[in-house]
């Protein structure tokens, strides 16, 4: 592929920043996708410990990379390393994609665009009652999400972590989304979608929740959807349970592969058309 000028497109690096990371499919997911473009870019998984988060973004800014993605545990310490933010990403308080432009480090989330373009593959209807379990990066772009996007007409979100009392002091008074302890995921009113945002079935995270999966599973409404950002899906896991009782589920995949077309997206400057997320989709399977 060449320039506008008609020069050859120079090659950059980019990647995603994890600990753990090992088990990232950004890499080939992206490879698919400046492979289909005819673009030289090489798209590397870096693991990097939270102590060394600082020193990773700005070597990568030195050394030129196009750009960087933030993966567990650093979307929300990012925030104090960009010299600006984008919208979305002052708005949900965490950052999982970066666009160096001109020396800046300038912060974006596409996590809560991905997460809704991945739950309208499930169904286009609206949520009325959202139950989300995990208070990170991730999750805060998920409520966003359901709350701007997808809640119908007086739904609600119960938000559920193991510090409720610092989550409801960030949430505005009388608004959609309602901060709860482990102890009030179960029980109550039935939920039409359930996201777990936990690193629950990770590798090397916990192998299960503070209440048992099944308790979560029977608090759901008929045809609810249940997504788990996890992935791959663990075996016995909460999606199977899920689908066991009648739900429609969905792995963390779909919501990778959004997140990252509207990252790439902004990485290059222009929008990725169905070819190439046909490709990166392929790259997940």
């Amino acid at each position: 592929m060449t320039t506008a000028s008609g020069g050859p497109v120079a090659a950059q690096c980019f990647g995603v920043l994890g600990d753990p990371v090992a088990h990232s499919r950004s890499p080939a997911m992206h490879a698919a996708a400046f492979a289909a473009l005819g673009l030289p870019h090489r798209y590397l998984a870096f693991h990097v410990t939270p102590d060394r988060l600082a020193e990773a973004v700005r070597g990568a800014r030195a050394l030129g990379f196009g750009g960087l993605n933030l993966t567990v545990p650093h979307k929300q310490a990012a925030l104090a390393l960009c010299d600006a933010l984008a919208p979305e990403a002052q708005r949900i308080g965490a950052v999982n994609t970066i666009v160096f432009e001109g020396g800046a480090i300038v912060g974006h989330n596409t996590d809560g665009r991905g997460f809704a373009a991945a739950v309208r593959q499930l169904s286009s209807e609206y949520v009325l009652k959202a139950m989300v379990l995990g208070s990170g990066g991730a999750a805060r772009a998920v409520v966003d999400a359901i709350a701007s996007e997808l809640l119908g007409p007086r739904g609600h979100v119960r938000w559920v972590s193991r510090d409720p009392a610092a989550l409801a002091a960030e949430l505005p008074a009388g608004g959609p989304v309602v901060a709860a302890g482990w102890g009030e995921a179960s029980g109550g009113e039935a939920v039409d979608l359930l996201v777990n945002c936990t690193t629950v079935g990770m590798a090397h995270g916990p192998s299960a929740f503070p209440v048992p999966a099944d308790a979560l599973v029977a608090g759901l409404a008929p045809g609810a959807r249940v997504v788990d950002i996890v992935y791959p899906r663990p075996a016995g896991g909460l999606l199977d349970l899920a689908e066991a009782a009648g739900a429609l589920v969905q792995d963390g995949l779909e919501m990778l592969l959004w997140q990252g077309v509207f990252a790439e997206a902004l990485w290059l400057g222009r929008a990725l058309g169905p070819d190439v997320v046909a490709a990166m989709r392929a790259a997940l399977r």
